[in-house]
Order: structure tokens, then C-alpha cells, then sequence
């Protein structure tokens, strides 16, 4: 099968949507069918595989390190006309390519909802701030003249419905690849960020943003802190919340325990989720949560707030904990998964299993079973 796959964002771009396409992108192609990647051009050096092609595109003017494709280079328009599956991952640039091309070529469209966009409107200044109820208009117009969607949790697809949205949902998380995970740890995550051997090291790792509510994170960590002075936090990525975290960090004192190395990808990011202690995610707005489905591959414990995609992913008791919404309950919740060797042990192996069955295998063969239920839809109807 010939499958496009649209997105604003891939490789090298360090986020879920990036790693869940290129991931997608490599089980289709492991599994015997043609795939092309359609994304726009980065402004980072990468060298690509031959079925990435990249669109020429300029920065977002509110969030500029996303991308706006625009024009249509000759190759893209001669493999476009072969398709046999168009799968969009955004409903922007390449989204509405994405559609337009389904449309003229009549060909199956799937779209996948990642982001909980109603969530994200404070990006946007006041003037161009569309209102929650257009929001949503605008998300069922567009998932609508799609033939399915898919979601990655019930939450999202019960929201969908509430827009409005008509259209065949399919729920099911895109999930890791196991593989990744294997083999000895090369980068030490205490020698690399300078902490002492037997530091015990809370992993954040995510965009650095207000709707991961990571103001909250810092200040449950600063009430673990006071109980443990060998406890430590290690918040990774990068964002515009960077600056206000490091000033906040600083107002709380814990200059000293809690550390914002930036981005870091590959073999690296995978070691320092093996050498971590436990996972802290404090998120409110998750579609799904991949990282957390990353920190559960090395097996890590999750303490986490059960709200939205996550819930679909971490089962309490068994692979993470579900938290109270207070710094105190929270940092209570971390420091019993620290001092409760037996419960740590039940959650790493919980964790470790639920990986296993949301593995990128597993959802690549599921992506498939839907676009063939889409095209078996279509040639019914004629």
C-alpha cells in the first residue's frame, strides 16, 4: 500500500507528534508497504531517508519553532497522484494539503487528533484568540471531511463527539519502539548533569510550557525536597515557561536540586529515563502522554495526575500512581514510590508490561486495520 503520512512537524523536532509519525513512518515501511512522509523544511542540518519530503516553510509568528508549509515541489506532486491512504497529523498546513489531495484523487483520508487545541488557544494574543466555541466548530469542520479519525484516549474521542464530529472514531494509543530500550546504558544521567552517586533522580521530561503545569510540579518537588536531601529533579526539554521556571526554581531555593539541561534526544534521552528513580508528570491536557509511555519502556514508575490521556495509559496501583492536585499529596506520592522498595518493584514491572502492548508494532498494525476498514467503507458506498 502507498500511505502518505502529513505533518507540521517531524524529525529532528522534539515532540510527540514529531516521534509518533517518524515512528509510525518506520513500523509501516518494517511492514512491507510504501510510506511517505510529508513535512515541512526545518531549519536544523538533518540528513533525511529518501521518502521525507520536505516542503519549503517559514516560522509560526506566535510559536516559531513550528512550521508553516507552503508551495508544492515537483516530486511531492508526482508521488501525491500514486497514494493509495492519505493520513494527515495536523489540521494546519499539510493538513489541509492533506485533505485537498484525498479530495481531488479520491482517496481515503485518516486523520489523527494530537492536540487538545482548546487548551492551546492562550498561545495566541488576545486579537487572534478564536473562542472556545469556534475552536471546536472549526476541529469537527475539519475531522468531518475526513472519511475516520482516530484518537490516542476516550476523553478525547468523548470530546470530539461533543464538537460534533460525525465521522468513524477509532481510539487506540500510538505507542514506543521497544527496541530502543535495549543494550547497555551509555550516558550515565549522575555523571552527565554532575549529581552525586547515590542521588535519587525524579525525571520530567516534556515541553516546558504552562499547560504541562509544571509550576505545580516544582512545588510538590520543593515539599519532597525538604524531606529527602538526596532527592533531585531533572526537567527535560525546552519551552517558553524556561525562563519563569529557572526564576521560580530560584524563589524556591532548589537551585541546587533541580536541573533544566534543555533538549536532549536519541540514546541519550532513552539512558536518562533507565537512570532515573521515578517519572513526576503533572499534566492536565494530555491527548496521551507518549512520554509517559517512554518512561514506562525503561520501566519506570509513573506518579502522575490522572486526568485526560493518561489515564488510558497508566493503570493506578499497578504502573504508576494517581495523585492528589496539591504539592504536599503529590510529593507524599513520590517519596512512598522512592521508600517502598516492594512497590517500586511491582510498579517497574507493571510499567515494563503495559509498554509492551502499546509498542509502535502493535499500533502500526492497528493504523493498518483501520485504513483498510476506511477503503473496504469506501468501496461499499461505490
Amino acid at each position: 500500500m502507498r500511505i502518505g503520512l502529513f505533518s507540521d512537524t517531524y524529525i529532528p523536532q522534539v515532540n510527540g507528534v514529531a516521534t509518533t509519525v517518524h515512528n509510525l513512518a518506520e513500523e509501516l515501511e518494517r511492514l512491507g508497504h510504501e510510506v511517505y512522509v510529508f513535512c515541512p523544511r526545518v531549519h536544523i542540518r538533518h540528513r533525511d531517508k529518501p521518502n521525507v519530503i520536505r516542503f519549503p516553510a517559514v516560522p509560526f509568528i506566535f510559536q516559531r519553532e513550528h512550521r508553516v508549509a507552503f508551495g508544492l515541489p515537483a516530486r511531492a506532486w508526482r508521488i501525491l497522484r500514486g497514494l493509495e491512504i492519505v493520513h494527515s497529523h495536523t489540521e494546519f498546513s499539510l493538513g489541509t494539503l492533506a485533505m485537498w489531495v484525498a479530495r481531488v484523487y479520491r482517496i481515503p483520508h485518516v486523520h489523527t487528533y494530537h492536540t487538545h487545541y482548546v487548551i492551546y488557544r492562550h498561545y495566541l494574543p488576545p486579537p487572534f484568540r478564536p473562542p472556545r466555541r469556534l475552536t471546536e466548530a472549526l476541529v469537527a469542520a475539519f475531522c468531518n471531511r475526513c472519511h475516520a479519525v482516530t484518537v490516542e484516549s476516550k476523553a478525547m474521542e468523548e470530546e470530539l463527539r461533543r464538537y460534533g464530529v460525525r465521522r468513524p472514531i477509532y481510539r487506540y494509543p500510538f505507542g514506543v519502539n521497544l527496541k530502543l530500550y535495549e543494550g547497555p546504558i551509555e550516558y550515565d544521567l549522575r555523571e552527565e548533569l554532575c549529581l552525586p552517586r547515590d542521588a535519587r533522580v525524579a525525571l520530567y521530561v516534556g515541553r516546558l510550557a504552562m499547560e504541562k503545569n509544571l509550576s505545580f510540579l516544582l512545588r510538590a518537588f520543593a515539599e519532597a525536597a525538604v524531606r529527602r536531601d538526596d532527592l533531585f529533579l531533572v526537567m527535560v526539554g525546552g519551552g517558553p515557561l524556561f525562563p519563569s521556571l529557572v526564576e521560580e526554581r530560584d524563589r524556591l531555593g532548589l537551585q541546587d536540586r533541580v536541573l533544566l539541561p534543555g533538549y536532549v534526544r536519541g540514546k541519550r534521552l532513552i539512558d536518562y529515563y533507565r537512570g532515573a528513580d521515578l517519572f513526576a508528570f503533572a499534566s492536565k491536557t494530555e491527548t496521551l502522554g507518549l512520554v509517559v509511555i517512554e518512561a514506562m519502556a525503561a520501566g519506570l514508575p509513573v506518579v502522575c495526575l490522572g486526568e485526560m490521556g493518561v489515564t488510558e495509559v497508566v493503570e493506578p496501583g499497578v504502573s504508576g500512581i494517581f495523585a492528589p492536585e496539591d504539592p504536599a499529596g503529590f510529593a507524599a506520592a513520590m517519596l512512598q514510590v522512592l521508600e517502598d522498595r516492594a512497590l517500586r518493584e511491582r510498579l517497574r514491572e507493571g510499567a515494563l508490561r503495559r509498554a509492551r502492548e502499546l509498542s509502535t508494532e502493535a499500533s502500526a498494525k492497528r493504523t493498518l486495520e483501520v485504513y483498510e476498514e476506511v477503503r473496504a467503507a469506501r468501496a461499499s458506498r461505490g
